[in-house]
Formats: C-alpha cells, structure tokens, sequence
C-alpha cells in the first residue's frame, strides 16, 4: 500500500448490513492492521452451508463489501430458509424409504 495504513469506512462496523458479491450478512467484528482491513462476516449462506458458526473472515476490499439494504438481507435469509427446508423434506423423505426397507 506504498507505505500508507489501511483505512477503513466509517460504515463497516459491528452490525451493519452488508452485501458480499451476490450474497448478504452482517458484520460481527473488524480487525485493522497495517497491511488490510480484515471483516467477520455472518450469514445465511454460511448456516446453509453448515459452516462452524456461519461466519467467515474476508479482506476488505472496497466496492466487492457494500452496505446492504435491510429488506434484501430479509429476502436473502427468506431463500435460504426455503432451502433448507427443501433439504430437510429430502432428507425426510430418504429416511422413511429406509424405514420401509426398500
């Protein structure tokens, strides 16, 4: 970064809504060092995926980190509900094939 500190906007900070290419989550920590502004993401992506605790560190990287309108944080949780519903009525559906033996 030619010798200058990273910054970060005044925006990025705990609880703020943002969007992440094509998906959304809410910020729950931001670490600054020298080098990069480093962001803990949560989101309903990252509970579809089953990842520990939904979350993931991402480097700051502006306009790929964008605030995010709330409703379509909603939307995006709504999506993801619907999923994983989905899966679980798969999933649901394997099981009693089991149970009947065939």
């Amino acid at each position: 970064m030619d010798g200058q500190k990273m910054s970060k906007p005044d925006w990025l900070q705990r609880g703020a809504f943002v969007k992440v290419q094509h998906w959304y989550g809410v910020v729950e920590d931001v670490a600054v060092s020298e080098s990069r502004v480093m962001v803990l993401i949560k989101s309903p992506k990252g509970v579809w995926r089953n990842q520990r605790d939904a979350s993931e560190w991402l480097e700051y990287i502006e306009g790929q980190i964008i605030p995010a309108d709330p409703a379509a944080l909603e939307q995006d949780v709504d999506a993801h509900a619907e999923r994983i519903q989905k899966m679980l009525t798969e999933l649901n559906s394997f099981r009693q094939l089991l149970q009947s033996g065939k």
